[in-house]
Protein backbone atom coordinates (compact mmCIF):
# COMPACT_ATOMS: atom_id res chain seq x y z
CA UNK A 1 0.00 0.00 0.00
CA UNK A 2 0.96 3.51 -1.04
CA UNK A 3 2.02 6.03 1.87
CA UNK A 4 -1.40 7.60 3.75
CA UNK A 5 -1.66 11.20 3.79
CA UNK A 6 -1.16 10.84 8.24
CA UNK A 7 1.46 8.12 8.26
CA UNK A 8 2.68 8.56 11.83
CA UNK A 9 1.48 10.16 14.61
CA UNK A 10 2.41 9.88 18.57
CA UNK A 11 1.67 12.46 21.70
CA UNK A 12 2.57 12.17 25.06
CA UNK A 13 1.98 14.99 27.26
CA UNK A 14 3.83 17.75 26.06
CA UNK A 15 5.54 15.59 23.09
CA UNK A 16 4.57 15.03 19.61
CA UNK A 17 5.61 13.84 16.76
CA UNK A 18 4.17 13.31 13.27
CA UNK A 19 4.86 12.25 9.93
CA UNK A 20 2.61 12.87 6.91
CA UNK A 21 2.63 12.71 3.09
CA UNK A 22 0.87 16.16 2.53
CA UNK A 23 2.22 19.37 3.15
CA UNK A 24 -0.97 21.24 4.14
CA UNK A 25 -1.91 18.59 6.68
CA UNK A 26 1.85 19.06 8.33
CA UNK A 27 0.81 23.04 8.75
CA UNK A 28 -2.01 21.94 10.93
CA UNK A 29 0.22 19.28 12.63
CA UNK A 30 2.32 22.05 14.44
CA UNK A 31 0.53 23.71 17.87
CA UNK A 32 1.44 27.37 18.45
CA UNK A 33 1.08 28.27 15.10
CA UNK A 34 -1.77 29.30 12.49
CA UNK A 35 -0.33 28.58 9.13
CA UNK A 36 -0.73 27.21 5.61
CA UNK A 37 1.52 25.43 3.31
CA UNK A 38 1.35 25.20 -0.50
CA UNK A 39 3.24 23.32 -2.43
CA UNK A 40 5.34 24.92 -5.11
CA UNK A 41 7.88 21.98 -6.22
CA UNK A 42 7.31 18.37 -7.85
CA UNK A 43 7.47 15.26 -6.55
CA UNK A 44 5.71 13.62 -3.53
CA UNK A 45 5.53 15.04 -0.36
CA UNK A 46 7.29 14.19 2.74
CA UNK A 47 7.47 16.07 6.20
CA UNK A 48 7.46 15.37 10.01
CA UNK A 49 7.12 17.52 12.83
CA UNK A 50 8.49 16.76 16.10
CA UNK A 51 7.41 19.39 19.17
CA UNK A 52 8.04 19.62 22.82
CA UNK A 53 5.91 22.16 24.34
CA UNK A 54 6.56 23.27 28.19
CA UNK A 55 4.10 25.78 28.81
CA UNK A 56 5.98 29.07 27.98
CA UNK A 57 8.06 28.05 25.36
CA UNK A 58 7.54 25.22 22.52
CA UNK A 59 10.50 24.05 20.29
CA UNK A 60 10.42 22.16 17.42
CA UNK A 61 12.11 19.78 14.67
CA UNK A 62 10.52 20.46 11.32
CA UNK A 63 11.99 18.78 7.98
CA UNK A 64 10.54 18.78 4.54
CA UNK A 65 11.27 17.33 1.27
CA UNK A 66 9.84 20.15 -1.03
CA UNK A 67 9.63 23.90 -1.55
CA UNK A 68 6.52 25.25 0.13
CA UNK A 69 5.36 28.66 0.17
CA UNK A 70 4.08 29.39 4.06
CA UNK A 71 1.71 31.55 5.22
CA UNK A 72 0.75 31.67 8.82
CA UNK A 73 2.14 33.52 12.02
CA UNK A 74 2.71 33.06 15.96
CA UNK A 75 0.38 33.21 18.53
CA UNK A 76 0.11 36.69 20.40
CA UNK A 77 2.65 37.55 23.02
CA UNK A 78 5.02 35.47 21.24
CA UNK A 79 8.29 35.83 18.94
CA UNK A 80 9.78 32.78 17.24
CA UNK A 81 13.19 31.98 16.62
CA UNK A 82 15.39 29.06 14.06
CA UNK A 83 18.13 27.58 12.80
CA UNK A 84 18.49 25.07 10.13
CA UNK A 85 20.19 21.26 10.31
CA UNK A 86 20.32 21.25 6.18
CA UNK A 87 18.97 23.04 3.82
CA UNK A 88 19.15 22.40 -0.35
CA UNK A 89 18.53 25.24 -2.22
CA UNK A 90 17.05 29.05 -1.87
CA UNK A 91 14.81 29.69 0.63
CA UNK A 92 13.39 33.42 1.79
CA UNK A 93 12.49 34.28 5.00
CA UNK A 94 9.77 37.02 5.99
CA UNK A 95 11.58 38.78 2.48
CA UNK A 96 15.03 37.50 3.60
CA UNK A 97 17.02 35.31 1.48
CA UNK A 98 17.57 32.13 3.19
CA UNK A 99 20.65 29.83 1.80
CA UNK A 100 23.18 29.25 4.74
CA UNK A 101 22.62 26.93 7.33
CA UNK A 102 24.92 28.74 9.78
CA UNK A 103 22.33 31.37 10.35
CA UNK A 104 19.25 32.05 12.52
CA UNK A 105 15.83 33.40 11.50
CA UNK A 106 13.90 35.28 13.93
CA UNK A 107 9.79 36.47 14.09
CA UNK A 108 8.43 39.43 15.81
CA UNK A 109 5.18 38.56 17.96
CA UNK A 110 1.65 39.17 16.16
CA UNK A 111 3.83 39.17 12.78
CA UNK A 112 2.88 37.39 9.81
CA UNK A 113 4.94 34.50 8.68
CA UNK A 114 5.78 34.29 4.98
CA UNK A 115 8.26 31.57 3.91
CA UNK A 116 9.52 30.28 0.65
CA UNK A 117 11.27 27.22 1.74
CA UNK A 118 14.20 25.30 0.19
CA UNK A 119 13.70 22.29 -1.72
CA UNK A 120 14.38 20.16 1.29
CA UNK A 121 14.47 22.03 4.83
CA UNK A 122 15.69 20.14 8.11
CA UNK A 123 15.10 23.22 10.95
CA UNK A 124 14.79 23.81 14.61
CA UNK A 125 12.51 26.18 15.77
CA UNK A 126 10.69 27.47 18.51
CA UNK A 127 7.95 29.79 19.81
CA UNK A 128 8.61 31.98 22.84
CA UNK A 129 6.18 33.92 25.37
CA UNK A 130 7.76 37.45 25.16
CA UNK A 131 7.30 37.69 29.03
CA UNK A 132 8.32 34.78 30.40
CA UNK A 133 11.66 35.43 27.83
CA UNK A 134 12.23 38.45 30.15
CA UNK A 135 12.09 36.77 33.28
CA UNK A 136 14.41 34.17 32.18
CA UNK A 137 16.69 36.81 31.78
CA UNK A 138 20.05 38.63 33.81
CA UNK A 139 19.11 42.41 34.39
CA UNK A 140 19.84 44.07 30.53
CA UNK A 141 20.81 40.59 28.90
CA UNK A 142 17.12 40.74 27.33
CA UNK A 143 15.89 44.57 25.67
CA UNK A 144 12.85 43.15 24.46
CA UNK A 145 12.36 46.50 22.50
CA UNK A 146 15.67 46.37 20.80
CA UNK A 147 15.48 42.42 20.55
CA UNK A 148 12.10 42.46 18.91
CA UNK A 149 11.64 45.35 17.46
CA UNK A 150 15.19 45.72 15.37
CA UNK A 151 16.65 42.20 15.03
CA UNK A 152 17.34 41.25 11.65
CA UNK A 153 14.87 38.81 10.01
CA UNK A 154 17.85 36.00 9.15
CA UNK A 155 21.49 37.17 10.53
CA UNK A 156 24.27 34.47 9.49
CA UNK A 157 26.70 33.55 12.33
CA UNK A 158 29.94 32.02 12.91
CA UNK A 159 29.55 27.83 12.46
CA UNK A 160 30.73 27.16 15.49
CA UNK A 161 28.22 29.09 17.33
CA UNK A 162 24.97 27.53 15.06
CA UNK A 163 27.41 24.12 15.62
CA UNK A 164 26.49 24.72 19.66
CA UNK A 165 23.19 25.93 19.34
CA UNK A 166 22.23 23.05 17.15
CA UNK A 167 23.88 20.87 19.97
CA UNK A 168 21.58 22.49 22.26
CA UNK A 169 18.40 21.68 20.49
CA UNK A 170 19.98 17.87 20.11
CA UNK A 171 20.05 17.47 23.42
CA UNK A 172 16.77 18.44 24.17
CA UNK A 173 15.41 16.34 21.84
CA UNK A 174 17.24 13.72 22.66
CA UNK A 175 16.49 13.67 26.34
CA UNK A 176 12.86 13.67 25.95
CA UNK A 177 12.60 11.51 23.20
CA UNK A 178 14.76 8.61 25.08
CA UNK A 179 12.41 9.31 28.54
CA UNK A 180 9.01 11.79 27.96
CA UNK A 181 8.25 11.07 31.49
CA UNK A 182 10.73 14.15 31.95
CA UNK A 183 7.53 15.96 30.91
CA UNK A 184 5.68 14.74 33.87
CA UNK A 185 8.01 15.09 36.56
CA UNK A 186 7.82 19.09 38.28
CA UNK A 187 11.26 19.28 38.73
CA UNK A 188 12.56 18.00 35.85
CA UNK A 189 10.50 19.83 33.72
CA UNK A 190 11.71 23.35 35.52
CA UNK A 191 14.81 22.46 34.79
CA UNK A 192 14.54 21.88 31.07
CA UNK A 193 12.38 24.71 30.53
CA UNK A 194 15.14 26.52 32.38
CA UNK A 195 17.98 25.01 30.59
CA UNK A 196 15.94 25.46 27.27
CA UNK A 197 15.35 29.66 27.94
CA UNK A 198 19.37 29.87 28.59
CA UNK A 199 19.80 28.18 25.01
CA UNK A 200 17.66 31.10 23.32
CA UNK A 201 18.76 33.84 25.41
CA UNK A 202 22.57 33.11 23.88
CA UNK A 203 20.83 32.65 20.60
CA UNK A 204 19.15 36.14 20.83
CA UNK A 205 22.30 37.88 22.40
CA UNK A 206 23.94 36.62 18.95
CA UNK A 207 21.99 38.28 16.77
CA UNK A 208 22.86 41.32 15.06
CA UNK A 209 20.32 44.58 15.55
CA UNK A 210 19.55 46.65 12.72
CA UNK A 211 17.25 49.33 11.04
CA UNK A 212 17.69 48.92 7.89
CA UNK A 213 15.20 47.31 5.32
CA UNK A 214 15.17 45.62 2.18
CA UNK A 215 12.39 47.49 0.59
CA UNK A 216 12.64 45.60 -2.76
CA UNK A 217 12.09 41.97 -1.19
CA UNK A 218 9.45 43.26 0.49
CA UNK A 219 7.35 44.70 -2.44
CA UNK A 220 8.17 41.49 -4.45
CA UNK A 221 6.59 39.51 -1.63
CA UNK A 222 3.66 41.56 -1.40
CA UNK A 223 2.76 41.38 -5.33
CA UNK A 224 2.92 37.71 -4.65
CA UNK A 225 0.77 37.75 -1.66
CA UNK A 226 -1.85 39.71 -3.26
CA UNK A 227 -1.65 37.45 -6.64
CA UNK A 228 -2.39 34.71 -3.74
CA UNK A 229 -5.50 36.23 -1.92
CA UNK A 230 -6.90 37.36 -5.89
CA UNK A 231 -6.59 33.94 -7.07
CA UNK A 232 -8.45 32.28 -3.44
CA UNK A 233 -10.74 34.85 -3.46
CA UNK A 234 -12.33 33.98 -7.16
CA UNK A 235 -10.98 30.22 -7.17
CA UNK A 236 -13.81 29.17 -10.02
CA UNK A 237 -13.12 31.99 -12.48
CA UNK A 238 -9.94 30.04 -13.56
CA UNK A 239 -7.77 33.15 -13.94
CA UNK A 240 -4.70 33.78 -16.16
CA UNK A 241 -1.91 35.79 -15.54
CA UNK A 242 -3.57 38.99 -18.24
CA UNK A 243 -6.60 38.88 -15.14
CA UNK A 244 -3.59 39.33 -12.39
CA UNK A 245 -2.10 41.79 -14.17
CA UNK A 246 -5.16 43.76 -14.38
CA UNK A 247 -6.84 42.65 -10.86
CA UNK A 248 -3.34 43.67 -9.03
CA UNK A 249 -2.93 46.68 -12.04
CA UNK A 250 1.25 45.27 -12.77
CA UNK A 251 2.37 44.47 -15.23
CA UNK A 252 3.30 41.51 -17.00
CA UNK A 253 7.02 41.92 -16.39
CA UNK A 254 7.02 43.07 -12.94
CA UNK A 255 4.79 40.04 -12.04
CA UNK A 256 6.81 37.69 -13.89
CA UNK A 257 9.76 39.23 -11.93
CA UNK A 258 8.59 39.35 -8.65
CA UNK A 259 7.40 35.73 -8.57
CA UNK A 260 10.56 34.27 -9.68
CA UNK A 261 12.70 36.77 -7.33
CA UNK A 262 10.23 35.31 -4.34
CA UNK A 263 9.37 31.70 -5.39
CA UNK A 264 11.57 30.78 -7.93
CA UNK A 265 8.59 29.97 -10.31
CA UNK A 266 6.64 32.14 -13.19
CA UNK A 267 3.00 33.15 -12.24
CA UNK A 268 1.75 30.61 -14.60
CA UNK A 269 3.10 27.74 -12.58
CA UNK A 270 1.95 29.00 -9.72
CA UNK A 271 -1.59 29.83 -10.63
CA UNK A 272 -1.26 26.32 -11.03
CA UNK A 273 0.19 24.97 -8.47
CA UNK A 274 -2.52 26.90 -6.33
CA UNK A 275 -5.35 25.39 -8.30
CA UNK A 276 -3.86 22.19 -7.79
CA UNK A 277 -3.25 22.60 -3.97
CA UNK A 278 -6.65 23.56 -3.65
CA UNK A 279 -7.93 20.34 -5.20
CA UNK A 280 -5.92 18.15 -3.09
CA UNK A 281 -6.86 19.73 -0.46
CA UNK A 282 -10.73 19.14 -0.98
CA UNK A 283 -9.84 15.32 -1.38
CA UNK A 284 -7.99 15.38 1.55
CA UNK A 285 -10.40 16.53 3.89
CA UNK A 286 -13.69 14.39 1.73
CA UNK A 287 -15.17 12.53 4.48
CA UNK A 288 -18.11 11.87 1.85
CA UNK A 289 -18.07 10.45 -2.04
CA UNK A 290 -16.38 12.79 -4.10
CA UNK A 291 -15.99 13.23 -7.75
CA UNK A 292 -12.69 14.01 -8.56
CA UNK A 293 -13.77 16.03 -12.05
CA UNK A 294 -16.35 18.09 -9.89
CA UNK A 295 -13.54 18.93 -7.64
CA UNK A 296 -11.26 20.05 -10.33
CA UNK A 297 -13.75 21.25 -12.24
CA UNK A 298 -14.48 23.88 -9.09
CA UNK A 299 -10.97 24.87 -9.21
CA UNK A 300 -10.55 26.00 -13.27
CA UNK A 301 -9.53 22.34 -14.69
CA UNK A 302 -11.37 21.68 -17.76
CA UNK A 303 -9.54 19.20 -19.18
CA UNK A 304 -9.31 15.64 -17.66
CA UNK A 305 -6.59 14.05 -18.79
CA UNK A 306 -4.03 17.47 -18.65
CA UNK A 307 -5.17 18.05 -15.00
CA UNK A 308 -3.96 14.24 -14.04
CA UNK A 309 -0.79 14.83 -15.64
CA UNK A 310 -0.18 18.14 -13.48
CA UNK A 311 -1.64 16.37 -10.23
CA UNK A 312 1.10 13.56 -10.70
CA UNK A 313 3.60 15.72 -11.37
CA UNK A 314 3.35 18.26 -8.57
CA UNK A 315 2.76 15.63 -5.64
CA UNK A 316 3.89 12.42 -7.27
CA UNK A 317 0.30 10.54 -6.90
CA UNK A 318 -2.65 10.81 -8.56
CA UNK A 319 -5.84 12.40 -7.99
CA UNK A 320 -7.56 8.99 -7.30
CA UNK A 321 -4.50 7.32 -5.04
CA UNK A 322 -5.01 10.65 -2.72
CA UNK A 323 -8.32 10.07 -2.46
CA UNK A 324 -8.09 6.04 -1.72
CA UNK A 325 -5.45 6.65 0.83
CA UNK A 326 -7.00 9.38 2.57
CA UNK A 327 -10.30 6.92 2.75
CA UNK A 328 -7.80 4.27 3.99
CA UNK A 329 -6.46 6.51 6.59
CA UNK A 330 -10.27 7.28 7.96
CA UNK A 331 -11.47 4.02 8.04
CA UNK A 332 -8.57 2.84 9.76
Amino acid sequence: MRSQPVQQKSQQAGLQSVSVTDANVLANSLSEWQQEYLQISPGQFAGSVTEISVGVVQIFREVMNQAVDQHGQTLPGKFALGIPIALRGHGYWCGKELDCIDSVFFLRPDSELKFKTPGYSDIYGASIDVEAFRKYSLDDEFDDKSVIALTKEVSALAPEKCAVFRQGFDNFFRAVEANPLILESASAKKQLTFDIMQLLLGMTAELPISKKSHAEQFIHRHVVDSARNYILSRKSEALTVTDLCEGLRTSHRSLHYAFNKVLGISPVTYLRYIRLNGVRAELVSSDKPTLISEVAANWGFWHMGMFSVYYKHLFGERPSETLKNHRSTVTT
